[in-house]
């Protein structure tokens, strides 16, 4: 059983993960942005172009919603956003026409690659000397946090 102090200080730890996970987020968002401005990119497009070429077959707008964990308006702002630049396309889905399926185009390979290296490059540079031990543990704390967060309210 814990103390009175082993349990503020598990408090205090909680609010301080939290507190240390929204700014780093913030801030990768940032440094990501700065980076991907150079291919003409923003985060959100080029995480939701990424998502949407993973899916051969295409993927339902509603479905890259859930997936990229935000509201169905703003994946049809990304959407127009990418379909304006030629690299991505939707069509009627075939078993149901009130639903679109959209599809990466052949166009967004450069895209999609340059924004890779970005990435890499950005991941490499952050995590360098950063022991893959305790990534992994950070990633599997994330992973319950994540999980619990998208069960209902």
């Amino acid at each position: 059983m814990s103390t009175p102090n082993e349990q503020a200080d598990s408090e205090d730890l909680r609010a301080a993960f939290v507190q240390t996970l929204l700014l780093a987020g913030r801030r990768w968002r940032t440094r990501l942005n700065e980076r991907l401005k150079a291919i003409g990119q923003t985060d959100a497009r080029f995480f939701a172009l990424s998502e949407i070429a993973t899916c051969r077959e295409g993927v339902v707008q509603r479905e890259l919603s859930h997936r990229l964990g935000v509201e169905e308006p703003t994946v049809v702002r990304l959407l127009d956003a990418l379909q304006a630049a030629g690299w991505v396309e939707r069509q009627v889905h075939l078993k149901d026409r009130r639903a679109k399926v959209v599809r990466a185009t052949p166009a967004a390979k450069r895209v999609l690659t340059d924004g890779e290296a970005i990435v890499g490059e950005l991941q490499h540079d952050l995590f360098d000397g950063v022991c893959a031990h305790d990534v992994a543990v950070c990633l599997q704390v994330l992973g319950v946090v994540s999980q619990r967060l998208g069960r209902p309210a």
